[in-house]
């Protein structure tokens, strides 16, 4: 049997490839509120000693998530400095943590209306736009600019059902012209196709982002065709630490055996794609628009600000 962490990450893996990585952020958020809020502990010991506990279980979760590691991490700070006293009330505590959450939540949702604006740089009038994963980060964008009344389209690359029936049901909730092409397909359109965008799970310190499975393939083949791509990504889910292994993407490995001849093989599936970051024309975030060079530059400012944390 699986140990809590091995859950925890099985469970985080598979809400991130339903509803994306800012979803499943939101979502520990609201089940760590409703947790505090039903939480019974003898005194803030106790409670620090739990905290802990999760918060290691989030820092070893495969893969890791940059985003729920700044947001613990930043949550730990409150305890830290406050919970030193074994004298503070179950109401005081479980206020003050209540209210770091909440400062949180209202962070992320200034940063999400700044990358808007930042990528109001980006010239997409009259443009058609490509888009693979299902990440809320580019649906916002887009969403931004048909509010802005900017006119375009949207060609999404089919691939599993539940992801391209999400991509179509946003496209149409926000009334965005869009069609459909099988992800296989895209070397037919490559003259239809302005610019590609696309989300990530996280950076890496080596520059690569983690991406959906099929991110690598789609944009080597329009980096080829000379169209720009474009990623759309908040400074907070920057993985901001020294990278153990090369990769740190979750790897299955599993036997199956052939549907008609007594043949078995091994079957490797990995979690995400690792795309290197000079692959993408730009990177937009909260605090600006920079090249591949520049977010590395960007990153290292980052980590240095996180380590003081």
């Amino acid at each position: 049997m699986q140990d809590k962490t091995g859950l925890l990450s099985q469970l985080l893996r598979d809400l991130e490839a339903e509803v994306g990585t800012t979803d499943v952020a939101f979502i520990v958020l609201m089940a760590l509120v409703d947790a505090v809020n039903s939480l019974e502990v003898k005194n803030i010991l106790e409670f620090c000693s739990q905290f802990e506990q999760l918060k290691d279980s989030i820092s070893n979760i495969e893969p890791k998530f940059g985003i729920l590691d700044y947001y613990f991490k930043k949550m730990n700070c409150v305890v830290s400095k406050h919970f030193k006293e074994n004298d503070f009330s179950e109401k005081r505590w479980k206020r003050l943590v209540l209210k770091q959450i909440k400062d949180i939540l209202k962070e992320a949702n200034v940063q999400r209306h700044k990358l808007s604006e930042q990528a109001e740089k980006i010239d997409v009038e009259n443009k058609t736009i490509l888009i693979h994963d299902h990440t809320h980060t580019v649906y916002n964008v887009l969403a931004h600019y048909k509010y802005m009344g900017k006119h375009f389209k949207v060609i999404i690359a089919e691939q599993s059902f539940d992801k391209t029936h999400t991509n179509i049901e946003r496209m149409h909730q926000c009334q965005i012209p869009f069609q459909v092409v099988p992800a296989y397909m895209l070397s037919h359109i490559h003259n239809n196709v302005d610019m590609v965008f696309f989300g990530a799970l996280t950076l890496k310190d080596s520059m690569n982002f983690v991406m959906v499975p099929g991110a690598h393939g789609i944009i080597s083949e329009f980096n080829s065709a000379n169209i720009p791509s474009y990623m759309f990504i908040n400074t907070p889910k920057f993985s901001l630490w020294r990278s153990k292994s090369k990769s740190e993407i979750f790897m299955h490995k599993h036997s199956r055996k052939h549907h008609s001849k007594p043949i078995t093989y091994e079957r490797i599936k990995y979690s995400h794609d690792r795309v290197p970051a000079r692959f993408f024309s730009k990177i937009v975030t909260e605090e600006g628009i920079f090249t591949p060079k520049e977010i590395k530059d960007v990153f290292e400012k980052k980590m240095s600000e996180y380590g003081d944390l």
